[in-house]
């Protein structure tokens, strides 16, 4: 069971309120106004089937939304966690774990439900087992990104946020800049029905 750590970061009530405003007169019967920048918290985790393992997920999304609630968006990770696993059930592991986007995401807000695709390139760094280093650095990445697809689980209020959780997305084999060990990574990471759960706060 996938669970989510919050970490609420409220803007203040005028910031609100204005912003409120404004996204009512551009998602509003007829209006014209143009699109509109909204920077949103996200704080979350990705749940790793083969690692048995919860990943925090704490960045900032920029967003700019359209008058057709059609929205382009930028991630951006602002905490690179430590993760802590069983290598094959049993070897006390860790790594670091970093997300960035592979492409440009985009989504989409209506009736207050959003559609969000954010392709999400991972690196991986400092790998241990057993506390010696076994791989990773800066080209250890997907070969094959995954595209998130994300989907409302409550009512999502641009001048607020809300909650999204993913679909099931597949970890592909990690490339040989993981080093010569990668096999081993491979074993321990890749595989299908992995997920993620994320809230987005409002925060500008």
């Amino acid at each position: 069971m996938v669970r989510i750590q919050r970490r609420w970061k409220t803007a203040g009530t005028a910031a609100l309120g204005t912003a409120a405003a404004l996204v009512g007169t551009l998602l509003g019967p007829g209006s014209a106004a143009a699109a509109i920048d909204l920077s949103y918290e996200v704080s979350g985790t990705a749940h790793v089937v083969k690692m048995n393992a919860d990943i925090p997920v704490e960045g900032v999304i920029d967003v700019q939304l359209s008058p057709t609630g059609e929205f382009t968006g930028k991630f951006r990770q602002t905490n690179v966690p430590r993760v802590k696993f069983k290598a094959f059930g049993a070897f006390d592991s860790e790594v670091d774990v970093e997300f960035f986007e592979a492409a440009p995401s985009r989504g989409k807000i209506e009736n207050g439900q959003v559609d969000f695709e954010l392709p999400l390139q991972i690196r991986l760094q400092n790998v241990t087992a057993l506390g010696v280093p076994i791989g990773g650095g800066p080209d250890c990445v997907q070969q094959q990104p995954p595209s998130l697809v994300l989907k409302s689980t409550t009512p999502f209020v641009p001048a607020e946020g809300g909650e999204l959780a993913s679909a099931p997305y597949e970890l592909s084999e990690w490339s040989e800049g993981c080093g010569p060990l990668t096999g081993l990574i491979n074993m321990n990471s890749t595989g299908p029905d992995n997920t993620a759960e994320v809230k987005l706060t409002h925060v500008g």
